[in-house]
């Protein structure tokens, strides 16, 4: 039934997909502007090395041979970008400055990303909120307004937390990978997707009661995370298959979106995808905690175990 619920309410919520969408095209827009920033006077600075003036003219005069059909020479050129790529590594690591002022800046870019991309889920998830206590069809901007100052703790707190766990993924992941490589080429991939799985799946259940605990159980940025680290709605086997099964479906319906037109669809199905992640977790909150709410504007679930709300109570979301 939650399953069912939860297409009910992404449904009922799709608009939200196109806000949320604008949001983020607006903070990658310019994410991508400033990494450019920096980007482009550290290449400038090597347009004066050797080594990389060499992987350039290697690089252009491959692609033009492949153009006009002459394939003869590829193994050459790949050889002399290969020897000039090294000796770039190394003339980088003799002159470090440089390269670490520029990776430092374009890692602070990325966090201050995240952080923004943080602050649109937040807010996504008060418009699903909205729309399931109340049929509210909430603006976008307005609700982030009103709550930047919880959804600015909320994204500081989640954006260290998250990226360590990422990073630990990553780290795993390469190790299996590496290991892997031994292996046939499909079972090393298939490794390699079942644990990329396996650990979303893990990172996915003990945050899954956090936003829904802030904006709709009204907890605190931090209480709201203890209650949902500590996993105390239950049902712990049950969200993770959820989200395990979850990503496979949605990894292969991202593909077969990115393939069937070439591209385009993402545009619509990465927000999408997410927005449908995020009614389960409201959907499970609501019904772990006995909470009615709105599927669509006829319909309201009521659980076995109702809480017993005044009608104040229940348009608050409470």
């Amino acid at each position: 039934m939650r399953f069912k619920h939860t297409i009910n309410v992404l449904i009922d919520n799709f608009r939200v997909t196109y806000k949320l969408l604008v949001y983020l095209l607006i903070v990658i827009l310019i994410s991508i502007g400033l990494s450019a920033a920096i980007i482009v006077p550290f290449v400038n600075r090597l347009d004066n090395v050797e080594y990389f003036a060499n992987i350039v003219q290697s690089f252009n005069t491959m692609l033009d041979d492949i153009v006009h059909g002459n394939l003869s020479g590829l193994a050459s050129y790949f050889e002399s970008i290969s020897a000039n790529f090294n000796e770039l590594i190394t003339y980088l690591g003799d002159h470090p400055s440089d390269l670490v002022l520029s990776s430092l800046a374009l890692i602070f870019v990325g966090l201050i990303r995240r952080f923004f991309i943080g602050l649109g889920n937040y807010t996504a998830g008060a418009l699903i909120n909205d729309k399931m206590a109340m049929q509210a069809n909430s603006s976008f901007t307005g609700t982030l307004i009103k709550n930047l100052g919880k959804a600015s703790l909320y994204s500081v707190i989640y954006l260290p937390m998250s990226f360590v766990y990422d990073v630990g993924c990553a780290t795993i992941l390469y190790l299996i990978l590496f290991f892997a490589m031994r292996l046939p080429i499909m079972i090393a991939v298939l490794l390699f997707v079942v644990f990329m799985i396996l650990l979303m799946g893990v990172k996915m259940m003990f945050t899954t009661d956090w936003l829904p605990a802030i904006i709709c159980g009204k907890k605190s940025v931090v209480g709201g995370f203890k209650y949902s680290f500590m996993r105390e709605s239950g049902n712990s086997g049950s969200v993770y298959s959820f989200f395990a099964s979850s990503s496979v479906a949605i990894l292969a319906f991202n593909v077969l979106a990115a393939i069937g037109t070439f591209g385009a669809a993402l545009i619509i199905t990465i927000p999408l995808s997410y927005l449908y992640l995020l009614c389960y977790e409201f959907v499970n909150y609501c019904d772990s905690n006995k909470i009615k709410y709105f599927t669509d504007k006829r319909t309201i679930v009521k659980p076995e175990l109702e809480q017993e709300t005044s009608r104040e109570q229940f348009l608050r979301g409470e």
